[in-house]
């Protein structure tokens, strides 16, 4: 067995191991997914194969964002799809690719199994735990009409779902983006001023909302006409319901965050959805009213090798980074 690093030549054989791994994931993630890959970044390259005889047989896969660390910009990556063939578990291979991750200090995890999330730190030195991502769940008064739905397994399609071109709340205007040239953006791509920020630039929105096969709608909030907001949904399925999910959102300040969260609640009301949801490390209270938010017992464990990233960083992660928007719900 060997460890060997990913190059475009191995993309058929990768993404054929990746979808009989994962047969329920959507061929066409994987496929965006490992065409991240930039021969720019090639010695940055962290996506990993371990072969057999020729023969894939565990692999994990990494996808480029820039984060800033106290005020310093750099390169870090999301690793996801890491699995190791059933066949060839408790043979070490699993010790081989963490290994290998744990020679590299810019790597970030979300969604580790509770063997990985155990065993990582006595493999890798430099391995620390991250704020975990929590899911929340808010309800409106169409649950019953999204019950009588599921019962009836009806699913809703992407073109069934209304987004209003503007919308007022709670004193702000949130307006519709239709194209990335309708956007605006801070000068240097962070919003919070936090220590610790993963990037929001143009090339990240270009990536992740607008150049790639599932459609997300983009909102910006003003304030007196001033930018302070923004937020990101799309329709998605989850355990059979049709909900709306808040992928991705950032702030000037904490407390446009419940601006958002009616926002999104009244999308979903629009559409007699009578449920969205959202997975973000921000931690709010089990149970929030105006709209009802409640906070479910499900947590994503997450660590990094990144140095100054630690449980006591206020790093906000949300569906948007790793593959969480992926993998979690359809």
């Amino acid at each position: 067995m060997e460890i060997i690093p990913y190059t475009p030549d191995l993309y058929e054989q990768l993404i054929l191991f990746l979808v009989e791994s994962f047969p329920n994931r959507d061929k066409r993630y994987f496929d965006w997914w490992l065409k991240q890959y930039s021969c720019e970044k090639n010695l940055l390259n962290r996506t990993f194969l371990v072969e057999d005889k020729g023969k894939i047989i565990a692999c994990t896969t990494a996808n480029w964002n820039e984060i800033k660390i106290h005020g310093k910009k750099q390169d870090f990556y999301w690793e996801g799809n890491t699995i190791v063939l059933k066949a060839y578990r408790g043979k070490g291979v699993g010790r081989m690719i963490y290994e290998q991750m744990g020679r590299f200090s810019d790597r970030c995890v979300v969604g580790l199994t509770d063997a990985a999330y155990n065993i990582q730190p006595k493999i890798i030195p430099c391995f620390r735990p991250i704020n975990p991502v929590y899911v929340y769940l808010s309800v409106n008064r169409f649950f019953l009409n999204s019950l009588y739905r599921r019962c009836l397994h009806y699913r809703r399609g992407i073109e069934d779902v209304f987004y209003p071109l503007k919308m007022a709340v709670r004193g702000m205007m949130f307006y519709r983006i239709d194209k990335l040239e309708q956007m605006s953006f801070t000068s240097d791509g962070f919003w919070q001023n936090d220590d610790i920020e993963i990037i929001r630039d143009k090339s990240f929105f270009e990536k992740r909302f607008f150049n790639i096969y599932k459609k997300y709608v983009v909102y910006e909030g003003y304030l007196c006409r001033n930018l302070v907001c923004y937020f990101v949904v799309r329709v998605a399925h989850y355990k059979g319901f049709d909900v709306v999910s808040l992928v991705d959102f950032r702030y000037r300040k904490e407390d446009y965050v419940n601006s958002i969260h009616k926002a999104v609640s009244e999308i979903a009301k629009m559409n007699r959805i009578g449920f969205y949801l959202t997975l973000s490390s921000l931690k709010r209270k089990v149970l929030d009213f105006f709209p009802i938010i409640l906070r479910t017992s499900k947590k994503l464990y997450g660590g990094t090798t990144i140095p100054h990233i630690n449980k006591e960083c206020s790093l906000l992660i949300t569906s948007a980074d790793s593959d969480l928007d992926f993998v979690y719900y359809l």
